[in-house]
């Protein structure tokens, strides 16, 4: 009648996928993380910036929706440290975001893409991470966040969806927007579902200032308010991390929507190709949510598990599809299964029974969801028999609050199946439930990983993990499809009839290219197919796992490692001043004959937060075997703690065809060191400084020495972005001794450029010749 979405009940009885790589040295693979804008119109063409970690320039992208076009142009870009601010004393020994590289790419949507993520992935020669990026697909026009300016930034006529970012700690974005007439707006604020790490905070302010709206979303799930505007009233909303964070990968969709918002529709769920009536749940901007009846048609598309739908001018509601006859639940009146039900907690119960009659051995598959269609409630699931004795109970699946089991019954009789919720945010008509119950017949399910990296010239097991349900015992044949050149399968692949799983060992032949593709396997017995499936985390909003799977398994022929990579100073015992820049040593054990170039650059992943300490891409000349790696500390860094650094090792080899591929080896150990205070302090005799177009005014500059950097120390003027070309300053050089100087700085002529702002003269000394030792300080300008 109907297939239950499994990928919950699976996780209980089936472990993690696994595959198991034979490696003589680490790699370090790609990953993939962030679009930036992170969405766009279905119909159209975006300009992108892709970001991801530990990247080179010979990457492949792959989407894994294939009517979705990605199109690279150039190569990554350098390594983005955070600016300040910074977090300091508890916070500053937070695990901070990895540093990514960003690399400019196209991303084509077809007209009839419907709305939601489209997912992709990367690899190289060094493997394929375990990431998945998303890029979000819109119906309703778009803008990007514009650059920091003056107040906050205009939207267009609604609606419209904003993609921004909050790209560093302590930022607030701000827009403002207005309606032709009185009515509710929408705004929506779409993060996490990206995969981006942050957890909103939006406020609507009128004119006055006062908070009209305000909403923050601490429960991890994404985020939305809906207030009643007036005509011609122009509101303010903000957009902020709750705990005032920011990264590059803070990306987000923020919806303005005229219109009011569905919360929830009754039945939950939908049959294909069934017209009905559907009970909307309407947040209206009013103390309590309303109801609307509308008749829905379902799209009969079996590929398709949900679809966007639009009442009135109300933002688009995903519903989701089923194969069963869904029904609005009646507790208390016997169900007859297959069942299929929509209950509500609205009133002072939170608890439903349902009565279902069965017999000796059948096995039910049972699950009570309500986070997969933004429900509030945290639902628990319990099987009790007629003496009201619980014979089964169940709560949160893995990665959900939805509950689900499965249950051989111990007699022939009638059960009660208990749904509760333990929320305690029943008493609305948007706490809405679904269950849905089936006896399950004869079937299985495969699942395997997402990602493999085979080595060329050895092997790597893919692990196919079965599921038998409902008695079925018979073996499973499996084809392997897409394997990349030179990667082969062993012939007749079967799961025994008694056997959990299967180690399909794949193959690299030492003659291949290294180039990745997208692999499927495919499950038959019994006259049944069915594809291996493999989880695609993404979607931190763990509303349903069951949509973060696909069918394609990126598979990665990997060359063998060149390089060990060890930090020589790893105990903390270096003291290194704040900002000098401290030659760290690093020891280079060249493997398999490699006697080329190495690139020493900063890894993605780093420990404790950065504090701005940076180091640059930099090449050890072949056949050397230690370098000294540059790692610049800020004179702002806390002397109370230790410092570290984190590097990888990238070298350049050719494959099995003579293509030239990168790979990426990380350090073992970190770069540790102490911090003391620092060798040079530039002060500004003023903190600020006001000046009309075209005006200069003498900046008097004190430069402060310590005994050993006797050297010069070069004077420059800093700007940030918002400032570039609105003030100009020559660079002035202080000579050994000299502890004053005068630094003029110069307003730019009358134009568009924003005037109001912080510079910074920038004092650089270089620290054996070539070391640089560097202080700042900061002038308000107008």
């Amino acid at each position: 009648m109907f297939r239950l979405r499994l990928a919950c009940l699976l996780a209980l009885i089936l472990p993690a996928p696994s595959h198991a790589q034979k490696q003589t040295a680490p790699l370090k693979a790609p990953e993939p993380g962030y679009v930036y804008p992170p969405g766009g119109r279905a119909g159209t063409t975006v300009d992108v910036h892709l970001g991801g970690f530990d990247w080179t320039p010979d990457l492949q992208f792959f989407v894994l929706d294939p009517r979705v076009k990605l199109a690279p142009a150039g190569e990554p870009g350098p390594i983005l440290v955070p600016p300040p601010p910074y977090w300091f004393g508890a916070k500053s020994t937070i695990a901070p975001l990895p540093l990514p590289r960003e690399q400019a790419a196209k991303i084509t949507l077809p007209a009839d893409l419907p709305p939601g993520p489209v997912r992709w992935a990367v690899a190289g020669a060094s493997g394929a991470g375990a990431r998945t990026g998303v890029f979000w697909v819109g119906t309703d026009p778009e803008v990007t966040e514009a650059k920091p300016g003056k107040g906050p930034q205009k939207l267009p006529a609604l609606p419209v969806v904003v993609n921004g970012r909050l790209s560093r700690i302590e930022e607030v974005d701000r827009y403002r927007f207005s309606v032709p007439k009185d009515g509710p707006v929408t705004c929506a604020v779409t993060a996490r579902r990206l995969g981006a790490n942050l957890n909103a905070h939006l406020t609507v302010r009128d004119p006055a200032g006062r908070v009209v709206a305000d909403a923050v979303d601490t429960a991890g799930r994404d985020l939305a308010v809906t207030f009643r505007a007036a005509a011609g009233t122009e509101y303010t909303v903000a957009v902020h991390d709750l705990d005032f964070r920011g990264d590059r990968s803070f990306v987000y969709r923020l919806a303005v929507t005229p219109g009011p918002r569905v919360v929830a529709t009754i039945p939950a769920a939908l049959k294909r190709g069934e017209t009905r009536d559907v009970e909307f749940v309407v947040a209206t901007g009013g103390p309590k949510p309303e109801s609307v009846t509308a008749k829905v048609t379902a799209p009969a598309d079996p590929k398709l598990g949900s679809f966007a739908y639009r009442l009135g001018a109300a933002p688009a509601f995903d519903i989701p599809l089923s194969d069963a006859a869904e029904a609005v639940a009646a507790p208390g009146k016997p169900l007859a299964m297959p069942a299929a039900v929509t209950g509500v907690f609205d009133g002072a119960a939170a608890e439903a029974r349902f009565p279902v009659d069965g017999k000796k051995g059948d096995v039910w598959a049972l699950a009570a969801e309500a986070r997969r269609f933004g429900s509030p409630l945290d639902l628990s699931l319990a099987v009790v028999d007629a003496a009201g004795k619980e014979l089964a109970r169940a709560d949160d699946l893995p990665g959900t609050t939805d509950a689900g089991l499965a249950f051989t019954l111990p007699a022939d009789g009638t059960f009660t199946v208990v749904v509760a919720d333990l929320s305690g945010s029943a008493g609305t008509r948007a706490a809405v439930y679904r269950l849905t119950a089936e006896t399950v017949a004869p079937d299985f399910a495969l699942t395997t990983s997402a990602r493999l990296n085979v080595p060329l010239g050895g092997t790597a097991d893919l692990v196919v993990k079965v599921v038998r349900k409902g008695g079925f015992k018979e073996p499973v044949a499996l084809t392997v499809a897409g394997l990349p050149e030179g990667v082969t399968a062993p012939p007749n692949l079967v799961i025994p009839a008694d056997k959990p799983e299967l180690k399909v060992t794949l193959t690299g032949a030492a003659t291949a290219p290294s180039v990745a593709t997208l692999v499927t396997v495919t499950g038959t017995a019994g006259g049944l197919t069915r594809p291996a499936l493999a989880p695609i985390p993404g979607d931190l909003t763990g509303r349903c796992p069951d949509d973060e799977r696909t069918a394609s398994i990126l598979l990665a022929p990997t060359l063998a490692p060149r390089l060990k990579l060890v930090a020589v100073e790893a105990d903390g015992g270096r003291k290194v001043h704040r900002g000098s820049t401290h030659p760290a040593e690093v020891t280079l054990e060249r493997l398999n004959d490699f006697r080329g170039e190495v690139s020493l650059q900063m890894s993605a992943a780093q420990s404790y937060q950065r504090q701005g300490i940076t180091g640059p891409d930099m090449t050890v000349p072949a056949g050397a075997d230690r370098a000294f790696y540059p790692c610049f500390m800020p004179e702002w860094l806390e002397t109370t703690r230790t410092s570290r650094m984190e590097l990888i090792g990238v070298v350049r080899v050719a494959d099995g065809t003579g293509k030239v591929r990168h790979l990426v080896t990380p350090m073992s150990g970190r770069i540790t060191m102490s911090i003391e205070g620092a060798l040079l302090k530039v002060e500004a005799g003023v903190k600020e400084l006001a000046l009309k177009p075209g005006e200069s005014a003498a900046v008097p500059v004190s430069v402060l020495r310590s005994a050993k950097l006797a050297v010069p120390v070069r004077l420059e003027l800093v700007l940030p972005e918002e400032l570039a070309g609105a003030y100009t300053a020559e660079a002035v050089t202080v000579a050994p001794g000299q502890v004053t100087a005068e630094f003029k700085v110069t307003r730019a002529k009358a134009g568009g450029a924003a005037s109001a702002g912080t510079v910074t003269v920038r004092g650089t000394a270089l620290q054996d010749g070539r070391y640089a030792v560097v202080s700042e300080a900061a002038v308000s300008v107008e």
